[in-house]
């Protein structure tokens, strides 16, 4: 299994455009892709407007047939005429699921949700105020050894370490030593108590001292689900 991470950096003020190519566009051309999405998130912290997209692909043959077979689609042409002046940038990396299950409830370590499963939370219109978290963690070189043992050590499969956890994945190629994870919340409230929660936690306590001296930096960034139905394919759409 691999999860590709990419990031889209629209030029200022082009997201609405961006996301209207989507629409012109269709979404029928792109299925072979589609079919491996996970979802696609707008930054809500951060550069503005940035662009999330996660997918999940069975292997790299499977991302190279899938992706790459889009190029030479005629179909796609003018899309791409479109799409492209609108960005400043766009950046993927590889990863893959963690390797202790209790961080991987939905890919990885015998789990596999892909969209043709249904939706897996609930209704973005009964959610208006979702956010999801993204927390990319750099490890000094050998650190994730440690981290992982400590984890493990600490009991954390269960109570606030793990929840609201949709996935942590690590770096395959890109930066190395680097862990991401993935939190959903309902609402800013929400993800404020549940820090408050971390903090009581003497296990997330000793696994935040053991990770200190092997940690080379931590950032965090806000996202939400674009509510567009292809491309938020994690969540249910109706009223």
């Amino acid at each position: 299994m691999l999860i590709e991470h990419r990031r889209y950096t629209p030029r200022p003020g082009r997201y609405a455009d961006f996301i209207a190519a989507q629409h012109q566009r269709g979404f029928t051309v792109v299925r072979p892709i589609l079919e491996r999405l996970i979802g696609y998130f707008v930054a809500d912290s951060g550069p503005t407007d940035e662009v999330v997209h996660l997918y999940r692909f069975d292997s790299y043959d499977d991302w190279t047939a899938r992706l790459h077979g889009l190029y030479g689609v005629p179909a796609l042409q003018p899309y791409f005429v479109t799409v492209r002046p609108l960005l400043l940038a766009q950046e993927n990396k590889f990863l893959a699921p963690a390797p202790v299950a209790e961080l991987t409830p939905h890919w990885g370590n015998g789990r596999d949700w892909l969209p043709t499963a249904g939706p897996l939370l609930g209704s973005l219109p009964g959610q208006p105020d979702l956010i999801i978290e993204e927390t990319t963690l750099r490890f000094a070189p050998g650190g994730l050894v440690p981290y992982w043992q400590a984890w493990r050590d600490g009991g954390l499969g269960t109570g606030p370490a793990v929840a609201h956890n949709l996935g942590v994945f690590i770096s395959m190629v890109g930066p190395l030593h680097e862990l991401v994870q993935y939190r959903c919340y309902p609402s800013h409230a929400a993800r404020r108590a549940h820090r408050e929660a971390l903090a009581d936690s003497p296990g997330w306590r000793a696994l935040q001292q053991a990770a200190a001296g092997v940690t080379a930096s931590t950032s965090v960034q806000l996202l939400r689900p674009v509510t567009v139905p292809e491309m938020s394919p994690l969540f249910a759409h109706g009223s």
